[in-house]
């Protein structure tokens, strides 16, 4: 007889700056062990779980494997590799986990500024990366479009190998960077433009689409939930947890106290600092947050 798998995906868990409780904690683990609705046995992060690698996400990996019994894997975001070296970082990159007839390949990414629009001035991205933008904590040892092309020389690499093994006809792919130009930010604001140049790489698609057996990728780091999206015969999944201020239980949450919303309602963390410290927020996050992580989820069945 065989046995089922069923492995669940989560992006942008950010958990020290989402300053979980552990009570919070508590009901992502139970949700975890929910073996009568949900019967999760392999559970991926996809990037953005702390900004403490070792202080922080490896402990909470421990913690879940312990009270859960679940399979734990992951591949690394940008926020994960602050104080890693190049080496820590190269160690859980281009990951693959089996199941049955299925190939399950996690890797980093990174980018190479290629979903910026128009005449591009590298310096000037560069320079705002170096001087404001997160990921000038990260030390790596080589430049953005080097590191972008040598992650697409190791993944065409590694796909082509699981390609090419009869054993497999259909692959699975994690990652944490934006891989097309479908997810990015369409603003005409430059200063939220700018964004686009860290969020991925267009090249990730164009190497997908050269293996038809490549079914699904699940990806984060752009903190908007999207429907599941087919491009090119590859199903993209894009359901990053993110941040309170962009949870979509502050929609529910407005919808049932109205007196709450602001005239600014579009300006995500203005709505969320003006209900934050609410009673009547603080008693509905509790009562909701086990769905929040549900939604967050990206679920596969799979055969063992």
């Amino acid at each position: 007889m065989t046995k089922k798998r069923r492995l669940a995906v989560i992006s942008d868990f950010h958990m020290d700056s989402n300053h979980f409780s552990q009570e919070e904690i508590d009901i992502f683990l139970s949700l975890l062990k929910d073996l009568k609705d949900l019967k999760i046995t392999d559970l991926h992060f996809a990037g953005d779980i702390s900004n403490d690698f070792h202080g922080i996400s490896e402990p909470f990996f421990k913690q879940i494997e312990l009270l859960t019994e679940l399979s734990v894997t992951y591949n690394l975001g940008n926020h994960d590799m602050v104080g890693l070296s190049e080496e820590e970082i190269s160690v859980s990159n281009f990951q693959v986990k089996t199941f049955a007839s299925t190939a399950f390949v996690s890797f980093h990414g990174w980018y190479d500024y290629s979903f910026m629009t128009g005449k591009i001035d590298i310096k000037k991205i560069i320079a705002f990366k170096n001087s404001f933008y997160f990921d000038r904590k990260i030390h790596r040892q080589f430049d953005d479009i080097k590191i972008t092309n040598l992650e697409l020389q190791k993944l065409e690499k590694l796909l082509t190998e699981l390609s090419a093994n009869p054993k497999f006809d259909r692959i699975i792919v994690s990652t944490h960077f934006v891989p097309h130009q479908q997810f990015i930010i369409n603003t005409r604001y430059e200063k939220f433009a700018r964004f686009n140049a860290y969020l991925g790489s267009q090249h990730f698609h164009e190497t997908f689409k050269k293996f038809p057996k490549i079914s699904d990728v699940v990806f984060g780091h752009l903190h908007q939930r999207r429907l599941p999206l087919t491009i090119d015969k590859v199903l993209y999944h894009a359901h990053p947890l993110g941040y309170p201020y962009e949870w979509q239980m502050i929609n529910h949450f407005l919808e049932e106290y109205p007196q709450y919303q602001i005239s600014e309602n579009w300006h995500l963390r203005k709505r969320y600092n003006a209900i934050r410290k609410s009673s009547d927020w603080l008693k509905f996050r509790k009562a909701h947050l086990r769905e929040e992580f549900l939604s967050a989820l990206t679920i596969f069945d799979l055969d063992d």
